[in-house]
């Protein structure tokens, strides 16, 4: 009997000192940390909006091309790929969902390429399961190709702002706007470390600089422009919204990185904002390194570059938006036109509004960049409304070369 009682005694100190010791953990070790040039020699990440295609308007959207413009942009866009052959691609405005990323997968496969894909619809309206939906072509959104080696899978698809509905693969009740970041899991076959990427497309909108918006701000302090302030109310919560965003991705993306052996982070997408905006401040704040640092260039790399891009189309007799509009109406007539020049001079302004943002994500490599898709067809049309951003990480071998200035 006292030996059973020993026994029983013995059993239960054990059993306590289990339940009270820590609860094992992923990062009980750290992140696996490989020893130097164990990764892999080069590794590259292209963010790129691919356009959805689309007319769009405040309540509804139409093709802006035919069918057979459509699927040979996409024939156009596999191909630019399949030149530059990333390892992992961040698409937004996918249209429609999920055939199109299946596509993406099928175009690139029969060029010899293997990748996997996940998605995330941001707009949808409204649809009902076995894709009947009030605007049948629309179901665009997120999606992450990623060579087969590197076990792409899905995490999550993140609503990063908009109260009123949310959409699916198939389904969705969408009220108002809605912004989404899809996040996945990459493994790298040389050393077993885990990155976590992710896609996203930020609130766009009134599309104005900091020159216009600095010179509206003069003006007003000179006595004109009286509905300015009211204007500029706007454009903050434009402001403020795509903040939050930022704030809720990141802050999602850590605990990812808490919670798992998550090595590093890269973010890519078309963040509808510029380097000298407040949103940009935010991202460094949040300790978030815009790629586009890490290289030397001598000018900027413009995303979105109406100069450049034909499928950005801004004609000489440029209407003002309704917002603006109301604006200048308390301008003396005289005034008037020359106002209105200095918003076509604005709307014609390259900007570089796409990035790949980073976070310990292959640090201690050589980093390059250039636009990606600048290439234009036999119309002289690119493949989308935007150029893409190519990045290189380069394991260095001695000392990194710098860039050169990229070529059109």
């Amino acid at each position: 009997m006292r030996a059973v009682l020993q026994l029983s005694l013995a059993l239960t100190c054990v059993c306590l000192a289990w339940a009270c010791a820590p609860s094992p953990s992923l990062y009980k070790e750290g992140p696996l940390v490989p020893p130097p040039g164990a990764g892999p020699a080069i590794f590259t990440v292209l963010t790129y909006n691919a356009w959805h295609g689309l007319n769009t308007g405040e309540f509804w959207v139409t093709p802006a091309e035919t069918i057979e413009s459509n699927q040979a942009r996409l024939k156009f866009q596999a191909a630019l790929i399949k030149a530059a052959k990333p390892d992992v691609v961040l698409l937004q405005e996918v249209n429609p969902l999920p055939i199109r990323a299946d596509l993406y997968v099928q175009a690139l496969a029969e060029l010899g390429l293997e990748y996997d894909a996940i998605h995330q619809v941001d707009a949808c309206g409204i649809r009902i399961r076995g894709g009947k939906g009030l605007i049948p072509g629309l179901n665009n959104g997120l999606v992450i190709l990623a060579r087969r080696e590197l076990a792409l899978r899905k995490l999550q698809g993140l609503k990063l702002s908009g109260d009123s509905g949310r959409c699916d693969s198939l389904s969705g009740l969408q009220l108002e706007e809605l912004r989404y970041a899809l996040i996945g899991d990459i493994t790298i076959p040389e050393t077993g470390q885990h990155y976590l990427v992710a896609s996203t497309h930020l609130h766009s909108g009134f599309e104005a600089g900091s020159h216009f918006l600095g010179q509206m701000e003069r003006a007003h302090g000179a006595g004109f422009l009286a509905r300015y302030p009211a204007f500029r109310w706007e454009i903050d919560q434009s402001r403020l919204r795509r903040i939050g965003e930022l704030d809720l991705l990141t802050r999602t993306l850590r605990k990812f990185r808490r919670d798992g052996v998550y090595a590093g982070i890269a973010i890519g997408g078309d963040f509808n904002f510029e380097p000298d905006f407040p949103e940009y401040e935010e991202a460094l704040l949040l300790r978030l390194t815009d790629a586009h640092t890490l290289t030397s260039r001598d000018r900027e790399l413009f995303t979105a570059d109406p100069q450049q891009n034909r499928w950005i189309l801004v004609p000489e007799d440029l209407e003002l938006p309704v917002e603006l509009l109301k604006v200048f109406r308390t301008l003396p007539p005289e005034l008037q036109p020359k106002a209105l020049e200095t918003y076509r001079s604005e709307a014609r302004r390259p900007r570089r509004i796409d990035y790949l943002w980073l976070e310990s994500f292959f640090p201690g490599y050589c980093v390059r960049q250039r636009l990606f898709g600048t290439e234009v067809n036999e119309d002289g049309f690119p493949a989308s409304d935007h150029f893409g951003v190519l990045t290189t990480f380069a394991r260095p071998e001695g000392a990194c070369l710098r860039d050169q200035p990229d070529a059109r």
